[in-house]
């Protein structure tokens, strides 16, 4: 018998062909049910982090810090009052605070203000602690030294932060009104500065009040080898001695920061041509409106004593803002003018617990070569608010960084 061959025999066509290998259905619903499951993990851990990123704009925050540095008991506390403000503005970078090696945490007594402060910076604004040996110039002639010092120099220290990408250096004898964070994403450059609008000629020079610059140990001892060499006596003399070598340096290379908002003086407001502040002859000078897009105002009124000094009645009346000429009259210049010596000082009182300085005598400060008077200077010693609560004992704290 002939069998027949596989082409012979019949076929039988199905609608669908069944798959070699077939799932049981218990594992097809844990698989759906795995593949839902890592689509969650995914979404949430997605949403999560573009949450993260709206807050902090995927920015590593802890790579970027604001510097101070206090030289005496009137600069700790200023630049406490700074640390203050940030925290108030809700800044994210971090926080250093340069100061004499000789001062600890360990607080002795109520009066031991600088201790209090220290600890105040550290526990309550979050800084970072450091103690160093402070920088100093010496003025000297061609043929001496003079026996003049400077110690605002020390902010040179912040190019020693090289553990940071980018650091905001600033002078204590401001007002911050706003954050500055946004300073941190500018351009790569070793520095930005604003220019001091307020000279009488141009070009401007840059000022020192507020450095943004790419920490590097290199250009820190290029520095200190000139601070050691020492500097002109007027300029020793006139705390501008620090202007001038960041001028020397990066005059011709600095990222230039506009000046409005970025160096507005309380002298502004007693001028009467604004137009080097406002940029242009056209704009019409808006008091209120220049205070609210300034981010810091700098206390520059000599020869009116600093904030931390009260005022001798005779020079308040003489220097004040005159209202276009109407000196008994009211306006928003010098309301604005006397309202920031007074927040200053009433935040003096408040937050480091210090009253201000008694008033010089105006006739012997009236008619002082520029700056040498008395009231210039962070060395004057002020009195303490009466019955300020005596802060917990705490152990000496070395490097906090």
């Amino acid at each position: 018998m002939r069998h027949k061959r596989s082409d012979e025999l019949p076929r039988y066509v199905s609608g669908s062909k069944k798959p070699i290998f077939e799932w049981p259905r218990r594992s097809r619903l844990f698989a759906v049910l795995g593949v839902l499951f890592l689509y969650w993990i995914f979404h949430s851990t997605r949403k999560s982090a573009l949450n993260k990123g709206d807050r902090n704009g995927g920015v590593n925050w802890s790579r970027y810090a604001y510097s101070l540095y206090a030289t005496d008991s009137a600069t700790l506390c200023h630049a406490v009052l700074i640390f203050d403000a940030l925290a108030k503005f809700g800044s994210k970078a971090d926080r250093v605070l340069f100061y004499p090696k000789y001062w600890d945490t360990v607080i002795t007594n109520s009066r031991d203000r600088d201790s209090q402060l220290l600890v105040l910076a550290r526990d309550t604004y979050n800084v970072k602690l450091q103690p160093v040996k402070l920088l100093t110039v010496e003025g000297r002639t061609t043929d001496a030294w003079t026996g003049t010092w400077d110690k605002s120099v020390t902010k040179f220290l912040a190019f020693t932060l090289a553990y940071y990408d980018r650091i905001i250096a600033l002078d204590s004898d401001i007002t911050l009104l706003q954050s500055l964070d946004e300073l941190f994403h500018l351009p790569s450059t070793p520095m930005a500065m604003p220019r001091a609008y307020w000279y009488d000629t141009k070009p401007w020079p840059l000022t020192s009040l507020l450095m943004v610059l790419q920490p590097s140990l290199a250009e820190f001892a290029k520095f200190e080898a000139i601070i050691s060499d020492g500097g002109a006596e007027d300029l020793v003399k006139a705390n501008v001695f620090d202007m001038e070598l960041v001028n020397d340096r990066f005059r011709d290379s600095a990222l230039i920061l506009p000046h409005r908002p970025y160096a507005l003086l309380t002298g502004e407001f007693r001028r009467h041509n604004h137009s080097a502040y406002l940029g242009n002859l056209d704009e019409v000078w808006d008091a209120e409106k220049v205070l609210t897009e300034a981010k810091f105002v700098h206390f520059s009124d000599w020869p009116l004593p600093k904030p931390w000094i009260m005022w001798p009645h005779e020079g308040l009346s003489e220097m004040q803002p005159d209202c276009g000429g109407a000196r008994e009259a009211s306006c928003a210049e010098r309301r604005i003018w006397k309202g920031l010596y007074e927040d200053f000082r009433q935040r003096r009182k408040d937050v480091c617990k210090l009253l201000s300085v008694p008033a010089p005598d105006w006739r012997r400060i009236k008619g002082g070569v520029h700056p040498m008077n008395a009231t210039e200077g962070t060395h004057h010693e002020a009195p303490q608010v009466e019955g300020a609560k005596e802060e917990q004992r705490t152990p000496v704290a070395g490097h906090d960084m």
